[in-house]
């Protein structure tokens, strides 16, 4: 309440003093003017008035002298936001393409064998927030480089769309509006996050290979971006921008309806600089082949698809992909013998299994292609043991032999191979005759010996010992091989406890190594203890 009245006291004192202040500057002629502020002789000279600042155009003054209004703020607009350039870095070269992956119309990114220089940024961007993605990528890409596993050398992509119309020839569409969609689809922020990003990579680790960590996580979009701003360098190198073509077409070919046919050009420029640099990689040859395809292109897709099969004849993926280019041609013939060439090469193989439900016209030609070409030989008298086990192997593998012979030529999978060979034992031993090998069998120690139909021979030896119904053992397999020479496995040993009651003839089975009913702990390998229940050695449980 003191301080109040007190409060209250002072206010009302300046008033006063504030309506006394204004009397006092009030000019009157008739009075005081030989006193301060007068007009007479003795009156004290003022100094020389300063002149007065004009007043802001927002706070008028009151004509008449007294206090002016209290002036209304002025309001302001609204700030716009600004846009936010996104400037790509200047990658380093990388060195050749290698091959990409087999199981896919587009093979695998070419992969940089050797670490290159820090990219330097093409221009300098205001600091974007970094996101928990960004900060993932690059602690795994600057792991991956440290590690030497950053590269991937094949994947699996999808065949994609086939040929768009209306795209006859080369329109020369810019690399950067590509980039500008691919940035524009990414969440907000997510584009200028990679730019800092890239920005700040640790020395050896590029735009390229972040690349190659999302692509076999098929997320192609971002992919394809990190593979641009890779090859948007004045002196991109081929797998740069061969990268870049492939990845663009697959973007594409993901979501034909979402993306302008301009990614089709602009993977198509791009992979024919790669080829201008590098006239004779298969794998920049098959891009090329590929996206002259979707682009309309057809003879020029016929010729590089060619050349890439003429410098990889053994890869069965260019061969699918010839066959499409000569299908988009009009030439059935020619895509049916391609196909069989990739049938031939890898009957199974997922680019095969693709492209021939793609090829509905080829079908005729190539089952008749196959007819010819079909030689399913398993080398069952061969390969068989020598033995009356044997001698019923080799039966199976004669009826299997004859329904792969049948697989084949109806273009459906087949197996390659037959496995015709005895195994070793785990308990009982080996009757020469009926097996194809022998055994050895003394308390304590026991080899058996296999002889296969193609000269290869395995060996097992166990050699251990037991008191009362508790034995210990230590194994090991051999092998020869007239081709591979010696090699071992299945090196370990382990516990066995015999679970029935002692008498002379489970000791004598113990000794052996095989009791009757018994509980094992053994590894294997280095590997941890496995508890198994056998019976004579034949497994009853595990775990």
């Amino acid at each position: 309440m003191k301080y109040t009245f007190i409060t209250v006291l002072c206010a009302t004192f300046l008033i006063f003093a504030s309506d006394w202040s204004h009397a006092q500057v009030t000019p009157n002629p008739n009075e005081g003017k030989n006193i301060a502020g007068g007009t007479g002789p003795l009156a004290p000279q003022p100094a020389p008035a300063q002149p007065a600042a004009p007043a802001p155009a927002t706070t008028p003054i009151d004509p008449k002298g007294g206090p002016a209004p209290v002036p209304q703020p002025v309001p302001q607009p609204a700030p716009q936001p600004l846009p936010q350039p996104i400037p790509l870095p200047t990658p380093q070269p990388i060195p050749a393409p290698e091959t990409g992956g087999k199981d896919a119309e587009t093979p695998a990114p070419v992969p940089a064998t050797e670490a290159p220089a820090a990219e330097q940024p093409a221009e300098t961007a205001p600091p974007a927030p970094e996101t928990p993605e960004t900060e993932a990528l690059e602690a795994e890409a600057t792991e991956a480089e440290e590690s030497g596993t950053g590269d991937e050398t094949e994947a699996t992509a999808p065949s994609g769309a086939e040929s768009s119309p209306g795209l006859a020839e080369s329109t020369g569409a810019p690399l950067p509006d590509v980039m500008v969609s691919l940035a524009a689809s990414f969440p907000d922020g997510e584009a200028e996050s990679f730019t800092q990003m890239l920005m700040g990579l640790p020395d050896g680790v590029t735009a390229e290979t972040i690349g190659h960590l999302l692509y076999p996580r098929r997320q192609f979009d971002r992919a394809a971006w990190f593979f641009g701003a890779a090859a948007q360098a004045p002196d991109a190198s081929a797998a740069s921008l061969n990268n870049f073509g492939a990845l663009a077409m697959e973007v594409y070919a993901d979501a034909p309806d979402t993306w302008p046919e301009t990614f089709l050009q602009a993977a198509y420029d791009a992979l024919s600089r790669a080829n201008e640099m590098m006239p004779d990689d298969p794998a920049i040859l098959n891009n090329l082949g590929n996206a002259a395809r979707r682009l309309g292109l057809t003879e020029d897709a016929v010729e590089h698809s060619r050349h890439a099969t003429e410098l990889a004849p053994d890869e069965p993926l260019y061969w699918t992909n010839h066959a499409r280019a000569l299908d988009a041609a009009g030439d059935a013939e020619g895509a049916a013998a391609a196909l069989a060439r990739a049938h031939l090469l890898d009957p199974n193989g997922l680019a095969l299994l693709e492209t021939l439900p793609a090829l509905p016209g080829a079908a005729p030609s190539y089952g008749q292609a196959l007819q010819n070409q079909c030689n399913v030989d398993f080398r069952c008298q061969e390969i068989c043991p020598r033995s009356i086990i044997g001698g019923l192997m080799s039966v199976t593998c004669e009826i299997e032999n004859s329904s792969a012979q049948i697989a084949c030529t109806e273009g459906r999978p087949y197996p390659t191979s037959y496995r015709c060979e005895e195994d070793l034992p785990e308990y009982g031993i080996l009757i020469p005759g009926l097996n194809a090998g022998f055994s050895v069998a003394v308390p304590g120690f026991s080899a058996h010996v296999l002889v296969q139909g193609d000269g290869r021979v395995d060996v097992r030896v166990e050699a251990g010992g037991s008191i009362g119904p508790v034995g210990v053992y230590l194994r090991g397999d051999g092998h020869y091989s007239p081709s591979g020479g010696a090699s071992f496995d299945n090196l370990g040993g382990g516990v066995r406890v015999n679970l029935l009651p002692n008498s002379p003839a489970n000791q004598l089975a113990s000794d052996l190594g095989h009791p009757p009913v018994h509980i094992e702990a053994e590894s294997l390998n280095g590997n941890p203890f496995q508890i198994n229940g056998e019976t004579y050695n034949a497994g009853l449980f595990s775990f």
